[in-house]
């Protein structure tokens, strides 16, 4: 047993990292030097991991030596839209209101990274989303923040389709690189504050959201629960599965084979299931589920290739339960979907 699995170091979201190597190349950095000098190999880092806080420090530093510019963290935050946040991105979208939205983020913060915490609260006729450090950043926390604080901000405008017009207070001192984010940035930004909020009337938390879908918002709630459990599955083995189902889906898995593919009688990978507030076959539909939508929505493959991905050997079994999932029929739902679709 690896003793890591079992530690509270808090962890980020592999996303998260590929995206900052991502800045760095649109800095002008090349993929071949960066790839040659990082502490860990990125070519086989998953977005899906979580890297402890020891290596992302590692990483960050590393980064760091590969370039002066100021704006990294800027140019990070702008490339983290919505759509790069997995699951808990289309429950933010899909969501009613941007107060729903909101709650949404603060829930399920923890499948991104566990160095922050989000909190909402109301003072006076402001709203105010608060960034809270988890651990103390020392060195890091300037870049970490602006990120954040950047990436909030963007995802605030493509969720109610306008530039944010409210307040930005930070914690940082003001740097030379900021007269730049000014420029970009349309909210009042002031320094030296006790926390990093954003702030905004109130009345704004009962906007609603025009992508609002409460059948999708439905699912990529259930799959951020899921990772929820995943991440307190020291042991590893929810994602252990879940990679293993999704390469097995075409073959409509059993769990007996899921079971020696771990390694273990099918018995007590149910009862380990069990103990983790899921069970195989609600893995099963979950991935089905999810997978569906997937395809649907960013896929030109045929409604019967989608069933045969997900393993069903006749279409007509994989539209009954694509309609009891969302109450409508794949076609129905990929017409939907296709014009709200952005690029």
């Amino acid at each position: 047993m690896t003793l890591a699995r079992h530690t509270a170091e808090p962890t980020i979201s592999g996303h998260y990292v590929l995206q900052l190597f991502a800045a760095l190349r649109a800095l002008g950095l090349s993929s071949e030097a960066l790839m040659a000098s990082s502490p860990i190999a990125l070519d086989s880092l998953q977005a899906d991991q979580h890297l402890p806080w020891s290596q992302c420090l590692q990483l960050m530093r590393h980064a760091r030596l590969h370039t002066a510019n100021p704006l990294l963290a800027i140019e990070l935050g702008r490339l983290l839209n919505l759509r790069s946040h997995g699951f808990l991105g289309y429950a933010v979208l899909s969501s009613r209101t941007i107060g729903e939205a909101i709650d949404l983020s603060i829930r399920y913060f923890r499948t991104r990274t566990s160095l922050f915490a989000l909190r909402l609260f109301r003072e006076g006729d402001d709203a105010v989303v608060q960034l809270d450090e988890c651990v103390p950043l020392g060195e890091l926390q300037r870049f970490f923040i602006e990120a954040l604080m950047t990436l909030m901000l963007v995802c605030g405008e493509q969720v109610t389709g306008r530039a944010f017009m409210g307040k930005l207070r930070l914690s940082v001192s003001a740097a030379a690189h900021h007269g730049q984010w000014r420029e970009v940035q349309q909210a009042r930004i002031s320094f030296d504050n006790a926390f990093n909020q954003i702030r905004f009337p109130r009345i704004g938390l009962q906007l609603p959201i025009a992508q609002a879908d409460p059948q999708l918002l439905a699912m990529a709630t259930a799959q951020c629960e899921q990772e929820m459990h995943r991440l307190r599955d020291h042991g590893g083995l929810l994602p252990s599965v879940k990679i293993w189902l999704r390469e097995q889906l075409p073959n409509n898995p059993t769990l007996e084979q899921a079971a020696a593919a771990q390694a273990m009688s099918a018995r007590t990978l149910r009862r380990r299931l069990v103990d983790l507030g899921t069970s195989y076959q609600l893995m099963m539909e979950q991935m089905r589920r999810g997978r569906a939508v997937e395809l649907l929505v960013h896929s030109e493959d045929s409604v019967d290739a989608i069933a045969q991905a997900l393993g069903y050997g006749d279409p007509s079994n994989f539209g009954r339960a694509f309609r009891r999932w969302t109450g409508a029929s794949p076609r129905q739902y990929r017409e939907a979907q296709r014009p709200s679709k952005t690029h």
